[in-house]
């Protein structure tokens, strides 16, 4: 009796564990999106775009691509589930790329539902399409060169922001910088072409709209100012005329590194940034003439600090005409003078705010051919 009290008790035991298979997911059974694309319907609609992996189509890196419109995000999801040929589970998304045009309306409240819904990555790009997502999709099923659609557009994004071209900026970190106060999004901006997809640069926010872009290189120098810079080549004009019929013309930096000190401080009631850049590089492609003696590479240092401090400048006039943060200028001054930050409209103070720039250029190499 008591030997077989033992076995029931042991098998109840293992009958517990195994209890959770109710709400099992079966994989063969269920799409898992790894591309979700939202933009504004001809009615005023969103229109959303899901791309999932069609696991059992004959040809090899094939997608099904599903869209739906309707007034609310989580309705359209909905809706792509009744045009698809499984269940569709959204908890595996690595983009999501809205429309240019939608953007420029403002994608809070379209992204509230991944606030709320657990299930939702936070961990998925936020990227803007100069274009149709739909349409970017699509034509990306017929890359016969480019591997998988999610797998081609995520190389691409992590190539770039490795190159410092665009940021890495994921749903997370979009919402901090929105609900952060002083602080303004960016994201990465790409383009369909005729035969890829293109990394634009980077698309420029105040609060969650879409309100200016910057190329590469931009976006570049933009993250040094941002403490965010990583290791890149930048291409400059060139310091002297050039022959005639020089068919090289400019400067090329590899292997160009970054240090950034900023101070703020206020000067008659009005914010003082000074912003210190250190960038180090080596020299890669420029024409020889007397390139070897040191009076002449401190000159070109000097010139490229130069271009370099000009176009920092630009960059900084822009984000204050538009009046976008992205530096974080704003979390700055709130931090240090609290009693400034609850008296004034940092919007309007922002695109007042004195931002003084000091650039230095160390060229470590010049090439190993003396």
């Amino acid at each position: 009796m008591r030997k077989k009290l033992i076995v029931f008790i042991t098998l109840l035991g293992c009958i517990f564990p195994l209890s959770g298979c109710w709400d099992q997911q079966l994989v063969d059974q269920t799409g898992f999106p790894l591309q979700l694309g939202v933009e504004l319907s001809p009615e005023g609609k969103l229109l959303l775009t899901s791309s999932y992996p069609a696991i059992e189509a004959k040809e090899k890196n094939r997608d099904e691509i599903v869209s739906a419109e309707a007034d609310l995000l989580r309705e359209a999801r909905n809706q792509c589930e009744t045009a698809s040929s499984k269940a569709i589970s959204f908890g595996k998304i690595q983009q999501l790329l809205f429309s240019k045009d939608l953007a420029a309306h403002g994608i809070q409240e379209v992204m509230e539902v991944l606030e709320r819904d657990p299930l939702n990555p936070p961990t998925a790009y936020v990227v803007i399409v100069d274009g149709s997502p739909k349409e970017l999709l699509e034509r990306a099923e017929t890359f016969t060169s480019k591997p998988r659609p999610s797998v081609y557009i995520k190389q691409l994004l992590e190539n770039n922001i490795n190159s410092a071209y665009t940021p890495d900026t994921k749903i997370g970190d979009f919402f901090i910088r929105y609900f952060a106060p002083g602080l303004d999004p960016i994201t990465p901006l790409v383009k369909l072409e005729a035969d890829g997809i293109r990394v634009l640069g980077s698309a420029l926010f105040v609060g969650d709209k879409m309100v200016g872009a910057l190329d590469p290189q931009q976006t570049a120098l933009l993250l040094a100012m941002m403490g965010q810079f990583k290791n890149t080549e930048l291409f400059f004009d060139p310091f002297t005329p050039e022959k005639t019929g020089a068919i090289k013309k400019g400067l090329s930096l590899t292997n160009v590194r970054n240090r950034r000190k900023i101070r703020v401080t206020m000067e008659n009631n009005c914010p003082v940034v000074d912003l210190a850049l250190t960038f180090s590089a080596s020299l890669v492609e420029y024409h020889r003439n007397s390139l070897e003696q040191p009076s002449v590479q401190k000159q070109i240092e000097a010139k490229l600090a130069g271009q370099i401090k000009e176009a920092c400048r630009e960059i900084v006039r822009y984000t204050q005409e538009i009046g976008s943060d992205p530096m974080g200028i704003g979390d700055l001054v709130r931090a240090k003078y609290p009693e400034y930050w609850r008296q004034v409209d940092w919007n309007a103070a922002y695109k007042e705010a004195v931002i003084n720039l000091n650039v230095k250029v160390d060229l470590l190499q010049y090439g190993a051919i003396r």
